[in-house]
Formats: structure tokens, sequence, C-alpha cells
């Protein structure tokens, strides 16, 4: 729940920019990382990718860098196909918007990860939606 909650804060925080939705993401986070302290390591792509998206917003383009990578790589490492696709397109989209060439190798990979794991749908409105 607490991985949705931050997302839902994500978005809010993007639509109002307002200060508290930024705490509420914060406070997700620490409760999905002592989850991981706790033994559970299937949550540290989310945590990865609620930081990026967090860093993202608050224009830490670095940081957020980092952190996408990251959580595309937590999620590869577990095999989660789908997260995977997630956040390769979540890396995409922050790449585009900041004038970034490689936003389109990453929309393919998300793209071959959505097929992969067999979400047509996805993959339809993805090409269908594309920004480049």
């Amino acid at each position: 729940v607490a991985f949705y909650d931050a997302l839902t804060f994500l978005a809010m925080a993007r639509i109002t920019s307002h200060y508290k939705w930024g705490v509420e993401v914060s406070s997700s986070i620490s409760v999905l990382e002592k989850f991981i302290q706790g033994g559970n390591p299937n949550l540290e792509n989310k945590v990865y990718l609620l930081k990026a998206e967090a860093k993202s917003l608050l224009d830490e383009k670095e940081d957020a860098l980092a952190m996408y990578e990251m959580a595309i790589a937590a999620a590869n490492n577990n095999a989660f196909i789908h997260e995977h696709a997630i956040a390769s397109e979540r890396l995409a989209d922050f790449l585009f918007q900041n004038g970034d060439p490689r936003a389109s190798h990453f929309y393919g990979e998300a793209h071959r990860l959505y097929l992969q794991w067999g979400a047509l749908g996805k993959c339809e409105q993805l090409c269908k939606n594309l920004p480049i």
C-alpha cells in the first residue's frame, strides 16, 4: 500500500506543488525501507523508483538519473519484468523532458519488456502516446 500511496502523493505534488505531498512521499519511502531492512528485498526497485520520481520532481537531475538506473537494475536482478518496464518508461519520460536523446532507447526497452510480459495493451498505448 505504501508504494501506491507514494505514487499518488507524487502525482498530487506534480499537480499542486504543495509541500505536504513531498512529506507524504518521504514517509511512504521510509515505510518501504523498513520492510527492506526487515529482509524483504523485493521492494528495493520500488523504493529506487519512488526516490527517482521525487528527485525528478525536485529537479535534482543527476540524483534522479542515478535512482532510475538503480530501479532498473534492481528490477532486472529480481526478474521483475513488469517493474523493469515501468522503470524504463519512467526513465524515458524523464530523459525526454530533459532533452536527452537516450529517451528513445528507454522507450524501446520499455516496449520490449511490456511485450515480453504480455502487456499488449500497454505496448499499444505506449506507441500511440510516444512523445518522440
